[in-house]
Formats: C-alpha cells, sequence, structure tokens
C-alpha cells in the first residue's frame, strides 16, 4: 500500500483531520448569500449572527437628539449575514451595485426602498450605526441603497449598500436577514421609490396576489397616487383586467384624467404601471 512518509500523515489521520476542517459555508459566511459578488471582487468582511436583534432599514436615515431615525423600519429576531465586497478599481459604484440589484429584482419579491446620493441620508450614519462597517463611509453623493422583500422560503429581506471613497475605492455591503419568525405585515415601496423606478426602468409592477386583494389594491393606487403628485408633470398607463377600474380610482383621488391612461386590456391579475 502507498504511502506518505514525508507528510507524517496516517489514513485514519488525515481523515480526522479532513472532518476538523470548516465547512465553506461555515468559514465564509458570503457564500450563504443569494447574491452573487461582483467579478473578481474582494470579500474584505464577513459576519454571521444566528439570533440577532435586527432592524431592516426600509428609508432614508437622520439623527435627531443623538438618536438614529430611519423614515421606517422592520426591527424582528433572526439571522444576519453580512458581507463587505471591494470591487476592482476598473469598475465603478454604479456598475457594481447594478450587477448585484439586478440579481435581486430577477428573484420573486418587493422592492421596499431605493435611494441613491444624497436622499439616502449621512454616509456616516450609515457606517457606522446602520452596518456597523467605518469602511463603508464616504462622500454622501457617492453612495446607494436597496432593501428587498424575497418571497422565496424562508422569509428574507436583503439589502445593498454601495460607496465610493475619498480614495476612490468601491466597496459593496450586502446584508441578508431571515427572520426568525415571518413578518406578517404587509410592506409596500415609498412613493419616492416608485417614482425612482419608474424613471429608471419605464414601468413597475403591482405583484398579482396584492392587486386581487381589494386592501392591497387599495394601498397600492394610493401610493401611486402620492407619487404621481410628487412629479406633477408625470404620465402613466396602466395595464391589467382591472386597469380601467384603477385609473378611475386615482381619477377620483384627484388625478388628472390627462395623466392617465388604460393600457392593454389583457387577462392578467397584475396591475403594470407604465411611463409615458
Amino acid at each position: 500500500m502507498p504511502f506518505l512518509p514525508t507528510l507524517g500523515f496516517t489514513a485514519s489521520g488525515l481523515i480526522l483531520s479532513l472532518m476538523a476542517l470548516p465547512s465553506i459555508a461555515e468559514d465564509d459566511p458570503s457564500q450563504r448569500l443569494v447574491v452573487e459578488p461582483f467579478p473578481r471582487a474582494t470579500l474584505v468582511d464577513s459576519s454571521i449572527q444566528a439570533d440577532a436583534d435586527h432592524a431592516v432599514v426600509i428609508g432614508s436615515i437622520r439623527r435627531i437628539n443623538n438618536q438614529l431615525r430611519a423614515e421606517r423600519e422592520v426591527r424582528t429576531l433572526g439571522e444576519l449575514i453580512r458581507a463587505t465586497y471591494q470591487i476592482p478599481t476598473e469598475h465603478g459604484r454604479q456598475e457594481a451595485f447594478e450587477h448585484a440589484k439586478e440579481q435581486l429584482l430577477d428573484q420573486p419579491g418587493s422592492m421596499l426602498f431605493f435611494c441613491e446620493g444624497r436622499e439616502c441620508g449621512s454616509s456616516s450614519l450609515w457606517a457606522n450605526q446602520v452596518l456597523g462597517n467605518a469602511r463603508l463611509y464616504g462622500p454622501e453623493d457617492n453612495q446607494a441603497y436597496i432593501v428587498v422583500q424575497l418571497d422565496d422560503e424562508p422569509q428574507r429581506f436583503v439589502s445593498l449598500y454601495a460607496i465610493t471613497r475619498g480614495n476612490r475605492r468601491v466597496y459593496v455591503h450586502v446584508e441578508q436577514f431571515t427572520p426568525a419568525q415571518a413578518v406578517t405585515e404587509t410592506l409596500y415601496p415609498t412613493p419616492a421609490t416608485l417614482l425612482k423606478l419608474l424613471n429608471k426602468d419605464g414601468e413597475v409592477l403591482v405583484p398579482a396576489d396584492m392587486a386581487a386583494q381589494p386592501e392591497s389594491a387599495d394601498a397600492w393606487l394610493h401610493l401611486v397616487n402620492r407619487m404621481l403628485r410628487s412629479d406633477t408633470r408625470l404620465r402613466i398607463s396602466v395595464s391589467g383586467d382591472q386597469a380601467p377600474a384603477a385609473v378611475q380610482q386615482l381619477v377620483d383621488l384627484g388625478i388628472r384624467n390627462q395623466r392617465l391612461e388604460v393600457g392593454e386590456s389583457t387577462p392578467q391579475a397584475a396591475l403594470r404601471i407604465n411611463k409615458l
């Protein structure tokens, strides 16, 4: 039987040594994330907390009386995985952020909040108090943040924060939070997030399960109403089998007819809102 005298291992010793090695997922929590890192990105920090008391921030942040205040948040116990990547120098923040963002939006779920630049609030607060990583501090014009609720099992909230620091280094930070008990509250995006999505992508989809429930559909239309009031030049079309009723409700809420169109009347439960 062949052996390796220079290594000093018996067969049983080798097996025991391999058993003692941590798995990839245990050694690197980022391996469990639903988002793949940017090509050739360097993992500079990662951690996992099995029972974290965590607040998922769903809105801009600011400091009031030395206390951090978020526009909205969901706080509960659950598993929190954090990973911070440094992006190769030849690639910018926007490219790296879009790489991760597109992966999230390709999965069934809902975008709850999206901000860029100064509309996100203080980068120092994001880095030091929300994300717990001072490496992420940089000029406020050079930041972006998004949080998505994924519909898979188990329920997950995934947040992305990207920053270009003053030294031009680009970092993308990912947080994946899995509540111990699913959050049953129905969460909706902010009107500003709807407007940003509509301006960037040209359309917003109201999920079929929400469009089919009167209470959820009503809440969505009130959000669309607030979005339209925030940009009085915006015109939209609404498609889907409930489109005529949705357009009429927006008119009843005070939106002028000239800003609204009934789009495709295909028999689909979801409502699709397109920018005209």
